[in-house]
């Protein structure tokens, strides 16, 4: 039985940007573009791109986006600069972690959905202390996925079009 620990032990949790998509100002995805994330649990959370805040530093890249509402508990791996909506909150990890480790982080995070409802009980107060396998007790299969995958993917696709 792995030895679980509260998320803040792992990440610093942090409110996200709290800005509204329909005051911002839209624009196609591009160099420039800072991607907008929303609640949903679709699409890596995105919801559209949009220009840059001047007064508002947008998060780094590889940080961990979590929907408090909405798609309950939806986390994803966040691989551009971002801005969040209301209600989510960033984690930052408080030790370097790998891709797959994060990824394997989210899906923790996701089990526990069944706990929470779009208009009922939202993760806004327990976020903190929702339970997680600790660093010492991820599998050993975890890291290192995210590249087989990779090149089991790539074979797939060169066999098809070979």
């Amino acid at each position: 039985m792995p030895a679980l620990v509260e998320l803040q032990a792992l990440f610093d949790i942090r409110h996200g940007s709290k800005l509204d998509l329909n005051k911002m100002d839209e624009r196609g995805p591009g160099d420039e573009a800072i991607v907008f994330v929303g609640r949903s649990g679709a699409r890596n959370g995105l919801a559209a791109h949009v220009h840059r805040l001047p007064a508002v530093p947008p998060f780094e890249p590889g940080l961990i986006t979590v929907a408090l509402g909405g798609s309950a508990l939806a986390s994803f791996v966040q691989p551009r600069p971002f801005y969040t909506a209301q209600n989510i909150d960033v984690l930052v990890p408080r030790a370097a972690m790998s891709l797959d480790i994060k990824l394997y982080y989210c899906l923790c995070i996701e089990a526990n959905r069944f706990r929470y409802s779009t208009f009922g009980r939202e993760a806004n107060r327990t976020l903190r202390t929702l339970l997680v396998p600790d660093l010492a007790s991820v599998p050993a299969w975890v890291p290192g996925t995210a590249a087989a995958a990779v090149t089991a993917l790539c074979r797939d696709l060169e066999r098809a079009i070979a």
